[in-house]
């Protein structure tokens, strides 16, 4: 059995300078977006700008109203903290039909008030929001009769027909999905006639909103799947029946499902990636390839306890990293549940507006950190205001390869190129590690140079010290990890980068 170390990857945030120098990205914009008419920009643009999604679950899609299910109502604050940690997309989902004034599907002007400050939290932060049909009773009435059919369709129309008109002056940040895991009652199988059904029910959704007007003639729009699944059979029955070109698919995938939803894995295996590769790998022969887009609206794994927080570190890095591969954004799912077991999805406490599970927010952020230009000579593996801190032997910071799920690839490290460490405690008392699996190699290497700036202490480890003690220059093939751990007193670690030869 490999030994391997826990991981704890925090926030690449900033780009440590070489020489004593610690450079922070540019802040992030927070004014306000003009609500207008503006040209909308087409679905594969928008799509890739996307990147990492947070959902507000169990909020304004619960029962009755917004607190039902036991959430605090949504704040600015709280879309504030997620914007600030680097979400880009958020997805808002939406009960509509509790909220309905009459029998013809009328919505509440109160109600519709309520959303839009919601979606104004984020659009005026600059982020991208989704907002859908959510939990809504027509959800679960895909159906062969007509005459649902039919009920269902003129449902859809209404409500769409709605929030188009009343969202219609937003510009292309604002995103629609039609419903949210469309499926005959609690049938998570389906067949090809059901299949067929959600197509038709799309088709009418879309329809709606496209007849209002004005942006929403191009607006992005999102149409699930049967029951917004990955499985192949749901991706090849999903249809564009329309052939509108300003569509993505919508798909949730807690995938692998026996790691993700059931947890009766609880540790993330090599054989579990390769079936989380498989899977994207469908995307790009169902959709990518014939030129539509793909939104992951839904992904995430449920805590089963501390014992499987490294795994789901692991996996949502790996998720994140094939999502980037592939021009995919992916909104992890957010309920606000802290215990264990089954649905229990919550990173982000609304209460205090902090992350309890920082770690795995960042690792998806990280993911699609596109921020280091071509020939920027600095790429951050690690950066915390607070630091990290170790002793007794342990890692202050550990960072995955690409060829484990992370975002820095081995190919990076290249001669004349050297890593930067910024820490505080005792000058000597810090190692960098170089870590591989198979064959196993566990590589302590030494610095090239070593000094003091910004009130912390620096060492530098050469790309030639690097291969002298891991032995081979093959680093994309075999490298891991790479750890910055303490000797016996405490160490804290601010930031690590990698710096590339001028």
């Amino acid at each position: 059995m490999k030994a391997k170390l826990l991981t704890r990857r925090k926030g690449i945030k900033c780009i440590a300078a070489a020489m004593a120098l610690c450079i922070a990205t540019a802040s992030l914009v927070s004014s306000k977006i003009e609500i207008q008419a503006a040209t909308i920009r087409d679905a594969w643009t928008i799509t890739k700008d996307m990147k990492a999604g947070f959902n507000l679950g169990n909020s304004l899609e619960s029962e009755y109203n917004e607190t039902y299910w036991g959430n605090p109502a949504t704040t600015k604050a709280m879309i504030d903290a997620i914007h600030k940690k680097g979400f880009t997309t958020l997805r808002v989902p939406v009960r509509w039909d509790d909220h309905y004034t009459d029998s013809n599907h009328t919505i509440d002007g109160n109600y519709f008030s309520r959303v839009k400050e919601v979606v104004d939290y984020g659009i005026n932060r600059g982020m991208y929001v989704i907002i859908n049909v959510h939990h809504n009773d027509l959800q679960t009435k895909v159906s062969t009769e007509y005459w649902q059919q039919e009920q269902v369709k003129y449902e859809l129309g209404r409500i769409w027909d709605q929030i188009a008109n009343y969202f219609k002056g937003y510009n292309d940040k604002l995103i629609f999905e039609v419903n949210n895991e469309p499926r005959q009652g609690e049938d998570w199988s389906g067949y090809t006639e059901l299949y067929d059904c959600v197509n038709e029910y799309n088709k009418a959704a879309l329809e709606a909103i496209r007849a209002t007007g004005s942006n929403n003639s191009e607006r992005l729009v999102l149409l699930p799947t049967y029951c917004a699944s990955s499985d192949e059979p749901k991706l090849a029955g999903w249809k564009n029946l329309t052939g509108d070109q300003h569509i993505a698919v919508s798909i949730h995938a807690y995938v692998p499902f026996d790691f993700a939803y059931e947890s009766k894995k609880t540790v993330w295996t090599e054989e579990l990636h390769n079936e989380l590769k498989s899977i994207f790998a469908r995307y790009q022969k169902y959709f990518l390839s014939k030129g539509t887009p793909v939104v992951l609206g839904e992904f995430g794994s449920t805590n089963t306890g501390d014992h499987n927080l490294y795994a789901r570190e692991q996996y949502t890095a790996a998720y994140a990293a094939l999502g980037n591969s592939y021009g995919i954004p992916c909104a992890i799912w957010d309920n606000h549940k802290f215990e264990t077991g089954t649905e229990n999805f919550g990173i982000f406490d609304r209460y205090n507006c902090t992350f309890r599970y920082g770690t795995i927010a960042d690792n998806l952020i990280n993911a699609y950190d596109n921020s280091k230009e071509e020939g920027d000579p600095y790429n951050s593996l690690f950066w915390n205001e607070g630091g990290s801190s170790a002793s007794n032997w342990n890692q202050a910071v550990s960072v995955e390869t690409a060829k484990n799920g992370g975002t820095f690839k081995g190919s990076d490290i290249t001669p004349g190129g050297y890593f930067y460490v910024e820490y505080s405690g005792t000058e000597n008392e810090l190692e960098f590690i170089l870590q591989s699996y198979n064959p196993e190699k566990w590589s302590k290497v030494d610095r090239s140079e070593s000094g003091s700036a910004n009130g912390h202490y620096f060492a530098k480890y050469s790309y030639d010290n690097c291969v002298k003690a891991f032995g081979t220059s093959d680093f994309n093939s075999i490298l891991d990890q790479i750890h910055v751990s303490a000797t016996s007193p405490a160490v804290t670690v601010y930031s690590v980068c990698y710096c590339y030869p001028r």
